[in-house]
């Protein structure tokens, strides 16, 4: 039992020191006016007695002070203020509140006068609490003293402290002994453990099976920035910001220029990166070692000087178990950070080392630049596993979490399954084209990258793999990363960087590695027709692959103009020199049709076809446009029969009529064959040049592109020039049924909604471009094909898919950095966690956030000082500069950054950093508040002492008063007894007389239900009920015989005399009237009045039968006691005539029950006899 006594006092204590450096941590994290590390040190002080509260007061003092300076100095004051505590808990203070806070005043007195001493010798008088030390400045500002300045401060700390620290134990030992806490004691341990872990969740979501042939394609060499040209390494921090190694240095990327580190001197020529668990960056260099890097900050260097092989790094890995190896030319060093950066121990026969992995068993397998192979296993050199033998051509090495990879100089893959802690080859997978494996990248999805030096691969878990397509980027590839926003990055050390970036816009002609201007594209017989100017380039199903048929070779150097497919399921070609074709299939055949001049054709060069409700064709030209039925021109419209201007450039259906755009003649209408309106700039046209014309689906209108602007033509036929459109160059448009409008110009694609368009209203227009992912440029005067959701873009270097309702490229994820601050020029660090705090004397601020953005998006990024800017600025990413503000107020601001889905949209991600710049805290209102609080409370806790120990005073004279009392009532009471007794030893015939004649009183008074007061008044005033006989002559009062009527007269006058004896006596409540009236009777014939009935006072009718019936009952000189019968007879003889009828009721009850014990009664007499 002793022993589990100890064991729990031991896991208390833990849990106290606990408290206690959590209670610190939240206060000093909160920057609260109180230590508050003095709460588990009191409990278990009162818990375990002053030792243990010395030994936790002593121990998070010291504990704390690692951490912080100025805090260990204090350990003194804690173990002291541990032990006073102890010493006062078995004094049971704690039984009190008064006491409680009595106590916690002299805590905060002496720590207050203890702390004052030590920060004055130590630290100037800083009381190491902001609070406190503000007080301090206010106090100096108003002219004190400066040690009473000091004292003042300190004490406003302690005070509060204090006396929150007391009354918290106070509380909690209520609450324990209440009974309900105690059967949570072990939850409430638990949870104090819990607050004291934070925890790192890194959101991480799912990616789904991506499509890498459609990632858009980005190298980064010289002249994007990476000034050497090649990348050794490519590493992310956990902040998400990419560092990249080259033999010019360490570079750091944020998504729009490379950062080269040049004032780091250890990092000059990088070989290798490495990022830890705990998020630093581990630099391995080609001739200074090792560099430990947090946020761009220097925190360690490792070379040779302490202890490394080699300052030529190749390879970094930690195993589970916490080391750290560092591969090197000369040997691997294992690396320890348990207590400071050190060389623990060194494989010197491990040399020249190419690769290293790690897995989670303490397992660490080592590949050098020979093909050989070192196993450790928990440190130690341990024999590789029998399956893997030692290799030449062995490169590269990769745990996986159930299997092993092992890259060759060929092009093989060697897979090791772990089974029974034995690592057996599975399989063996070559790959064609792929050559000197490099690296190997396992993705979340579990995907395999292999990295080489002739290009990339995706190894599936199967063993079948597919090679990525890298376009050019081929050569030495060393290893790669996929980033936070889910792109890919390739490091080549001959080439730089390539990145794969997600985006909706996929570049068909890449994948058949062509470049050509498209001016159309349509889709017939599950192919993809793109017409260029050098003739017809066709796609396959599955859009990848190039198919060559006789379409192709008979358009073979022809430029095509536009494609369609009527309703006849036959393809129409418009071309410039061979006039129109049209090709029907049939039976895998096709059959081409060419319209020419010599078929009544104006001219060769057409640019446009469009199909009428009838299914006839009309196909605009440079020389008029022709009407087609089946074989046959139909009809030709040129400048003969009325056609203002000849060159048409667009046409539009509308029914079986249809509408001509021209090249400066605007617009005709043809109806019914003929020529029926003109529409030109009279009629509200911008320009006579028509390059399209859209049908509204949602209005019923018609839009208008030209040559300057957009126009509109309302069902009525009015036209409005829509001058608030933000842009004048535009190629087409597509409209859906939902109202949104895709607006084709030589800037991008401008998205709108009809009812804005139409109402030309000044509003915003998203636009999709280079910084939205497009990176092409659209084909004017082309024809873009759509299929439901995709579009087909005629571009100047191909086809370009995207889908319409999926085009927005905003990333799902950001991340904003805002490392440093710059004041007045100089550099400091800022956070996101602790407010950073400017120098009155401040004058300017310049910040340079960061958004870490390698998508293809260029984001609409919203900034906003709060408390400066009167409102947010909104620009693009790429539009974002540095941030100058000058001349800040003394107060608080907040640096708002976030990225919007629009100009005006939503907010995708933020970030907030806290800037405070104050004269001194002292001079804010709510510091004076704080001051008059404190001052309050002290008040008010003196007022509270000094009442309560008046109180107290006044209740210790009330008790002293009362005990006076009593003994003066006791004295009374004795007095009374001994007057009692007096009386009736002066009468030998009534010996006890007055004693028994009280007694009998009181009891029948209890049956009255007399209160305990009454009873005893009652019982004071029957033992002085005979006093009168004082003054009657002992000759009478003695007389053994019968007395004579003279002598009775005499006797009677005894109840006068005790009457007048008594009238005075103030100590018992009409005393006098028991003396006076005990001998009248109920009828009335008693003396000396002759009261009658309740005239008798009711105290005077119960001694009176008391007194009677101890006559009856008792010996006297001239008689013998009466027989208890006859005594009861004659009680009831004289029930309503002597007695008083309820009382004799009474009087028998109590002889019947036994209340009245007759037997004890008469034993005295029997023993007179």
């Amino acid at each position: 039992m002793k022993n589990k006594k100890e064991y729990k006092i031991i896991l208390w204590t833990i849990a106290a020191l606990a408290v206690d450096l959590l209670g610190r941590v939240m206060a000093d994290r909160l920057t609260l006016p109180i230590w508050c590390d003095s709460i588990g040190t009191f409990l278990i002080a009162y818990m375990a007695g002053p030792v243990c509260g010395g030994i936790v007061g002593f121990t998070n003092n010291i504990i704390y002070g690692i951490f912080v300076d100025q805090q260990s100095v204090y350990c003194i004051v804690g173990a002291l203020l541990g032990i006073v505590v102890g010493y006062f808990a078995k004094k049971k203070v704690f039984e009190s509140q008064f006491r409680t806070m009595t106590l916690g005043m002299g805590l905060a007195l002496f720590s207050t006068g203890v702390a004052v001493v030590l920060n004055t010798v130590l630290y100037d008088g800083l009381s190491g609490n902001i609070w406190g030390n503000q007080v301090i400045e206010l106090c100096v500002d108003k002219g004190f003293p400066t040690y009473l300045a000091n004292l003042l401060g300190q004490f406003c700390v302690e005070f509060l402290d204090k006396l929150l620290c007391v009354e918290i134990v106070y509380l909690c030992i209520r609450l324990f002994r209440s009974g309900r806490a105690r059967k949570q004691a072990g939850t409430l341990l638990v949870l104090l453990v819990m607050a004291g872990v934070l925890l790192q969740k890194e959101n991480v979501q799912a990616r789904e099976a991506a499509d890498y042939d459609s990632y858009v394609q980005m190298q980064y060499g010289k002249e994007e920035g990476l000034l050497s040209g090649e990348a050794n390494d490519i590493a992310q921090t956990k902040d998400g910001k990419l560092w990249i190694g080259t033999y010019a240095g360490l570079f750091s990327y944020e998504g729009t220029r490379f950062k080269l580190l040049q004032d780091i001197d250890s990092v000059k020529n990088v070989n290798c990166l490495y990022v830890d668990e705990e998020g630093r960056l581990w630099v391995g260099t080609n001739d200074d070692g090792v560099t430990i890097l947090i946020n761009e900050h220097v925190m360690n260097v490792l070379d040779e000087e302490n202890g490394l092989q080699s300052n030529s790094v190749k390879s970094i890995v930690c195993d589970s178990n916490g080391n750290y190896y560092i591969g090197t030319t000369e040997g691997l060093s294992q690396v320890s950070l348990s207590s400071g950066v050190k060389v623990k121990k060194t494989y010197k026969q491990i040399r020249n080392i190419k690769d290293m992995s790690a897995d989670e068993n303490g397992n660490v397998m080592i590949v050098t630049e020979r093909g050989k192979v070192y196993w450790l296993k928990d440190g130690e050199i341990s024999k590789a596993p029998q399956d893997i033998a030692p290799n030449n051509s062995l490169r590269t090495v990769c745990f996986t979490d159930d299997h092993l990879l092992v890259g060759t100089e060929e092009n093989q893959v060697l897979i090791y399954q772990n089974a029974n802690g034995q690592r057996k080859l599975l399989k063996t997978v070559t790959m064609d084209s792929i050559e000197s494996i490099n690296s190997f990248y396992i993705t979340e999805e579990q995907e395999i990258f292999v990295c080489s030096d002739t290009g990339v691969a995706i190894l599936q878990p199967g063993g079948s793999y597919e090679v990525l397509n890298t376009g050019n980027f081929t050569s030495s590839i060393d290893n790669m990363l996929i980033d936070y926003q889910g792109n890919l990055w390739f490091s080549s050390s001959r080439l730089g960087l390539l990145e794969l970036c997600q985006s909706p816009f996929a570049d068909l002609f890449r994948e058949i590695g062509e470049t050509a201007v498209v001016n159309t594209t349509e889709k017939w017989q599950g192919m993809l027709f793109c017409g260029t100017d050098q003739g017809l380039v066709i796609l396959g199903e599955d859009e990848k692959s190039r198919v060559e048929n006789e379409i192709s070779e008979f358009l073979q150097n022809t430029r095509v103009r536009c494609l369609t497919v009527d309703s006849r399921d036959q393809l129409w070609i418009a071309t410039t020199g061979m006039g129109i074709c049209r090709v029907s299939a049939e039976n895998g055949k096709y059959h081409i049709r060419n319209f020419t001049e010599k078929d009544g054709m104006p001219g060769m060069r057409f640019r446009n076809i469009c199909e009428l409700s009838d299914g006839r064709v009309v196909a605009a030209g440079d020389y008029g446009v022709a009407v087609l039925s089946d074989n046959t021109v139909e009809q030709v419209f040129s400048a003969e029969n009325g056609l203002m201007n000849e060159k048409s450039l667009c046409l539009l259906a509308d029914g079986t009529d249809f509408y001509i755009g021209s090249d400066g003649g605007g617009i005709t209408k043809i109806a019914g064959g003929r020529i029926v309106e003109y529409i030109g700039k009279a009629d509200g046209l911008s320009s006579g040049v028509i390059l399209r014309m859209v049908k509204d689906p949602v209005s019923g209108g018609i839009y208008i592109v030209t040559s300057n602007g957009l126009c509109y033509r309302a069902p009525d036929g009015t036209i409005k020039y829509l001058k608030n459109f933000p842009y004048s160059n535009n190629f087409d448009m597509i409209c859906d049924s939902d109202g949104t409008c895709w607006v084709l110009s030589s800037a991008g694609i401008y998205i709108g909604d009809t009812t804005d368009l139409i109402a030309d209203e000044k509003t915003d227009y998203p636009l999709i471009n280079s910084k939205r992912g497009f990176r092409s440029s659209l084909v004017a005067n082309a024809w873009m094909y759509r299929e439901a959701d995709e579009l087909y873009l005629c571009c100047d270097s191909g086809v370009i898919k995207v889908n319409m309702s999926q085009y927005d490229t905003t990333a799902e994820s950001y991340r904003m950095i805002l490392d440093y601050i710059y004041v007045d020029g100089e550099k400091y660090d800022i956070d996101r966690v602790d407010t950073f705090r400017l120098a009155s004397d401040a004058d300017k601020i310049v910040l340079e956030p960061e958004v870490l953005n390698y998508s293809m998006n260029d984001p609409y990024v919203s900034v906003y000082l709060e408390g400066y800017d009167a409102k947010a600025a909104v620009c693009l990413l790429s539009e974002m500069d540095k941030l100058t503000y000058q001349r800040l107020k003394p107060g608080t601001y907040t640096f708002r950054i976030a990225i919007l889905d629009g100009v005006d949209g939503d907010v995708v991600e933020s970030a907030n950093y806290k800037i405070e710049k104050e004269t001194e805290m002292y001079q804010n209102w709510w510091f004076k508040l704080y001051v008059i609080f404190i001052a309050g409370l002290v008040l008010i806790w003196i007022t509270w002492f000094i009442t309560r120990t008046q109180a107290q005073r006044t209740l210790l004279k009330q008790k002293y008063e009362l005990e006076y009392a009593k003994k003066q009532i006791q004295m009374g009471n004795e007095t009374i007894l001994s007057i009692a007794r007096t009386v009736d030893a002066k009468d030998s015939n009534t010996s006890e007389h007055s004693f028994r004649v009280s007694e009998y009183s009181v009891a029948i008074a209890k049956r009255l239900q007399y209160s305990k007061e009454k009873c005893e008044n009652l019982r004071q005033m029957a033992l002085l009920h005979d006093i009168g006989k004082i003054g009657i002559p002992d000759a009478i009062l003695n007389k053994p015989g019968r007395l004579t009527d003279e002598e009775y007269e005499i006797m009677k006058t005894h109840v006068i005399r005790g009457g007048e004896i008594l009238k005075d006596f103030t100590m018992i409540d009409n005393v006098s009237l028991g003396a006076m009236y005990h001998h009248e009777r109920y009828d009335g014939s008693g003396y000396c009045v002759g009261l009658k009935g309740e005239e008798i006072p009711l105290d005077a009718r119960i001694i009176g039968i008391a007194d009677a019936f101890d006559a009856m009952t008792a010996n006297r000189v001239y008689r013998k006691q009466l027989d208890i019968d006859f005594v009861i007879g004659e009680l009831k003889r004289c029930s309503g005539t002597q007695f008083d009828p309820k009382l004799v009721d009474i009087l028998l009850s109590l002889i019947e029950d036994g209340t009245i014990d007759v037997e004890k009664l008469y034993a005295k007499s029997k023993e007179d006899k």
